[in-house]
């Protein structure tokens, strides 16, 4: 099985679609909500300053 055979082709899309969908969730929902919240404070007090 050669790097351009059609079959290897397809065996890395499936691993790359899997390692894509592992990615995705690495951050909770909260992390998210808490880093937002950082930001927009942090922009509020520089405005303000």
């Amino acid at each position: 099985m050669g790097c351009c055979s059609p079959e290897y082709r397809k065996v890395v899309e499936d691993q790359e679609k899997k390692v894509n969908q592992n990615t995705n969730d690495k951050v909770p929902v909260w992390g998210k909500i808490v880093s937002v919240a950082v930001i927009v404070g942090a922009t509020i007090v520089f405005v303000l300053l």
